[in-house]
C-alpha cells in the first residue's frame, strides 16, 4: 500500500501552514526552549473521553490513564495533551466534564503547578475558541487562564547549544475529513454514528479500513519530516503508536492477542472476527513494510525498500489512550532520551512498559 500523491501533497501544505503560525506564535512570545536533560516532558493524546455510554471509548482506558498522570505528576514532569482528549464530535462539552471529574482534577494538577500544555486536536477543536476554553474547561482546571493550541515549537537545547526543532501537534493537518471538512464530518459523527455505536457498543477506532488510513497519514507526516533538517515531529490523530518512523509492533500483537481472548470466549462473533481480521491485515502489512529487501525489486517493493532503508529518525507518534482492551500509550522525553511507553505493563499491572527508547541526541544527528 502506498500514499497517493495527492494525498501527500495536502498533507505537507498543511504542515507547512502550521509551521508558518507556530513561528508567528514563537515571534510573539518568545522562544520555547526544550533542555535534553532539566525538562521531562510526557505527551498522550486521543483520550476520546465522552459520557460513559455505549460511545464512549475512553472508559475501558480510565484507570490506566488515571495511574499514568498520578505517576507523571509526582514524578514532576510536564503533561501534554496532544488533542481529541475530549469526544465533541460525538457529545456536548458538559456531560464529558461531568463523567470524568477525577481525570479532570489529576489533569488539573499539571496545570496548576505550571507543567500543562495543551494542544487541540479534530474532535476536540471546540478548544480552538478562548471563549468556549473560559467557558468549560477553566472551572474544572482550578480557574487559572488557559491557552489551548494548535501548534508548539520548541528549540531543543542540548548543554546550552541548539541541536534541532522539536513541533508537536494533534496530526489531523491536511485530511479531508477531519480538517477541511471538519464542521460537516462532526454533523455527521454526532447524530448518524454515535446513536448507532451506542446501539451497537462498536468502538470508534476500529472501522473496517481504518488502518490503511492510519498507516498513509502516518507516511504522509514522515514524508514531511523527511525533507526538513533537524526538525523531529510529534502527532496522535493516527491511533498507532511510531517511533523512529517505524510503527511499533508490540502494541498491535497485543491488540491481536487481547482479541482473539474475546473471540474464544464469544466464538462465531462476526464483528470480534471482523476486528480480528483487519488487525492480523495491518500486521501482515507492518512486517512486510519493516523487512530487509533483495536488491533489483521496483514498483511497490522497490518504494518500501526505500522508505525502511533510507527513512530518517524524524517522526513519532504517540498511538492513543482509548485501546478496546483498556492499554494507552505516551512519549515520554526525559534524561536526554525519548521514549514510547504503554500503560499497564505486560502483566497488567498499574505501571509503565516502556515499549522502546533512544537518546535524542543521537537523533539529532542522525537528521
Amino acid at each position: 500500500m502506498t500514499i497517493r500523491q495527492l494525498d501527500y501533497d495536502r498533507v505537507a501544505r498543511a504542515l507547512d501552514d502550521a509551521l508558518a503560525r507556530a513561528v508567528i506564535q514563537e515571534e510573539k512570545e518568545g522562544i520555547r526552549q526544550l533542555d535534553l536533560f532539566s525538562d521531562q516532558l510526557v505527551i498522550f493524546s486521543d483520550q476520546h473521553k465522552g459520557a460513559r455510554n455505549g460511545a464512549d471509548d475512553f472508559q475501558v482506558a480510565e484507570g490506566a490513564y488515571n495511574a499514568a498522570l498520578s505517576y507523571y505528576n509526582q514524578m514532576g514532569y510536564s503533561l501534554v495533551t496532544l488533542g481529541d482528549v475530549e469526544e465533541l464530535w460525538e457529545e456536548r462539552p458538559q456531560p464529558v466534564i461531568q463523567s470524568y471529574p477525577k481525570t479532570f482534577e489529576l489533569e488539573s494538577q499539571f496545570h496548576q503547578a505550571g507543567r500543562y500544555l495543551r494542544i487541540w486536536g479534530n474532535h476536540d477543536d471546540n478548544w480552538r475558541y478562548p471563549d468556549q476554553v473560559q467557558k468549560h474547561l477553566v472551572p474544572v482546571y482550578g480557574g487559572q487562564m488557559l491557552e489551548v493550541r494548535e501548534v508548539t515549537l520548541f528549540r531543543v537545547i542540548d548543554g546550552g547549544d541548539r541541536i534541532g526543532d522539536l513541533l508537536i501537534l494533534h496530526g489531523h493537518h491536511g485530511t479531508l475529513d477531519s480538517d477541511y471538512f471538519s464542521d460537516f464530518s462532526r454533523l455527521l459523527v454526532r447524530y448518524l454514528w454515535r446513536p448507532f455505536q451506542r446501539l451497537t457498543k462498536i468502538p470508534s477506532n476500529t472501522p473496517a479500513t481504518d488502518w490503511q488510513l492510519r498507516h498513509s497519514h502516518n507516511i504522509a507526516m514522515y514524508k514531511w519530516t523527511e525533507k526538513r533538517q533537524k526538525m523531529v515531529l510529534i502527532a496522535g490523530h493516527t491511533h498507532r503508536p511510531v517511533f523512529k518512523s517505524l510503527a511499533d509492533k508490540s502494541q498491535i500483537q497485543k491488540e491481536i492477542n487481547s482479541m482473539r481472548q474475546l473471540l474464544s470466549a464469544k466464538p462465531g462473533d462476526r464483528e470480534l472476527q471482523k476486528q480480528l481480521e483487519q488487525l492480523e491485515e495491518e500486521w501482515q502489512w507492518i512486517k512486510t513494510e519493516q523487512q530487509p529487501r533483495k536488491q533489483g525489486q521496483s514498483g511497490v517493493e522497490a518504494e518500501i525498500e526505500r522508505f525502511v532503508s533510507q527513512r530518517k529518525p524524524s517522526y513519532f507518534n504517540t498511538g492513543c489512550c482509548c485501546y478496546p482492551d483498556g492499554d494507552i500509550t505516551g512519549i515520554e522525553l526525559v534524561g536526554g532520551e525519548i521514549r514510547l511507553v504503554r500503560w499497564p505493563d505486560d502483566n497488567g499491572q498499574l505501571n509503565r512498559n516502556i515499549l522502546a527508547r533512544t537518546s535524542l541526541r543521537d537523533v539529532y544527528k542522525q537528521l
